[in-house]
């Protein structure tokens, strides 16, 4: 339990700290390290209290669906919503979502914008909006991370060393 605190203490310090300084932080955790790899995207939400079996059936309505349509399609790899296991005074968030898809420019295109796919799926538009309103009028925080690997076996261990794109494959 304490070692949990602890991991989500530290991870809150660095999220602070990377929305301060975000664009240096970014800057140098980006050089060559994001080509070629999944992009990992990490989106947080916090509901108000007693009101997330709410904000999860409004989600399961009118934003799961667009997630699906976009694994289907192979823009996306996968969507996994998670809610923490355990209770911590000040939990900045109640669900995480990690949305895994292709490396830039590797992946499907889907030939469809935003608001074509939400008009596909939900032909009743005027509910659609009615939902999302709600469930972000339920949403007291919400913020997203896009996250890069590192591989731990390259040396030197560096977030400062530029890396060259991997080989292309024959």
């Amino acid at each position: 339990m304490k070692t949990a605190l602890r991991i989500v203490a530290a991870s809150v310090i660095l999220l602070g700290a990377v929305a301060i300084h975000g664009r240096r932080a970014d800057a140098q955790a980006m050089v060559g390290r994001d080509i070629g790899t999944n992009r990992v995207s990490v989106d947080y939400y916090k509901a108000p209290p007693g009101r997330q079996d709410e904000w999860l059936a409004l989600y399961k309505k009118y934003h799961r669906p667009i997630m699906d349509f976009q694994i289907q399609k192979g823009v996306t790899i996968s969507s996994t919503l998670y809610a923490t296991k355990s209770h911590s005074p000040g939990m900045p968030w109640d669900f995480v979502i990690i949305n895994i898809s292709p490396p830039e420019g590797e992946g499907p295109k889907l030939n469809m914008t935003r608001a074509e796919v939400i008009r596909k799926l939900f032909p009743d538009i005027e509910d659609y909006v009615k939902g999302e309103r709600q469930r972000w009028a339920l949403t007291v925080n919400h913020w997203d991370e896009d996250l890069v690997e590192i591989d731990v076996t390259r040396d030197p261990l560096s977030v400062y060393y530029p890396l060259d794109p991997p080989a292309k494959k024959k």
